[in-house]
């Protein structure tokens, strides 16, 4: 079924033999999939977090900088 859907929306840029083909690859091996998707997002998530400290100690010494009138 869910087969028949991806063939019907990428009609004309691929085969529905292929779209089945890759469908039941993604089921199989769906979780792997998305396991190592989940770890290469915490460490995207992990690397912005890291440059907004940096980011934000920049601006804290900054301001330190500017004399209060």
């Amino acid at each position: 079924m869910l087969s028949k859907e991806f063939a019907h929306n990428v009609r004309g840029h691929m085969s529905e033999e292929t779209v089945s083909e890759l469908v039941n690859q993604f089921f199989r091996h769906g979780n792997t999939f998305l396991l190592l998707e989940l770890i290469h997002l915490r460490s995207e998530v992990k690397s912005l977090r890291e440059e907004l400290q940096h980011q934000q100690d920049n601006n804290a010494i900054t301001l330190r900088e500017f004399p209060v009138p």
